[in-house]
């Protein structure tokens, strides 16, 4: 392309293939074109480090189900400030677990029921506990009875919603 000075990709289209399948591969361990039926099993397990199909799914390991209730990660920019929240309030439903080699993919649902068109991988998203709010801020403290309670502003709530409550619900997540 930049040799006769045009952007027309097509007229050395065949130069770049050759030239991709003839340069070694770290993942594969080889060229693309040494790769045959006889070795195949051999670049499968280099790529996946199992053996066959059947073992990576035997071994597959999933902590993520259909139900679960989960966050999704913000993407922050490289100026966003660090005391920017890392995971979004709204609460999002597992519907599908897309199974892959290396990393699961994970459909979800928003509260209103209307299905995400991105899939997502465990490391975007966190699994939630149902009942559990993210606190604003503790207004007060106190003892009642022998046991500290705090009194809490709950995030994205108006203040009727604030509340007492025990130390050992308050969990840090």
């Amino acid at each position: 392309m930049p040799t006769k000075g045009t952007r027309r990709y097509i007229d050395v289209l065949g130069d770049l293939i050759t030239s991709y399948n003839n340069t070694f591969h770290r993942t594969i361990k080889k060229k693309p074109i040494d790769v045959t039926r006889e070795n195949s099993k051999q670049v499968f397990y280099n790529m996946y480090k199992v053996r066959s199909r059947r073992e990576f799914k035997r071994n597959f390991k999933n902590n993520l189900i259909v139900g679960d209730n989960v966050r999704k990660q913000y993407k922050l920019n490289q100026f966003d400030k660090g005391y920017y929240p890392n995971w979004s309030d709204n609460i999002y439903q597992v519907t599908k677990v897309v199974k892959c080699p290396i990393n699961s993919l994970y459909k979800l649902k928003n509260e209103g029921g209307d299905s995400l068109s991105k899939r997502y991988y465990k490391e975007e998203i966190q699994k939630v506990t149902p009942g559990a709010f993210r606190i604003e801020k503790i207004l007060a403290r106190r003892k009642r009875k022998g046991k500290l309670e705090y009194l809490i502003k709950w995030l994205n709530h108006p203040e009727s919603y604030n509340s007492w409550e025990p130390a050992e619900n308050i969990k840090n997540l």
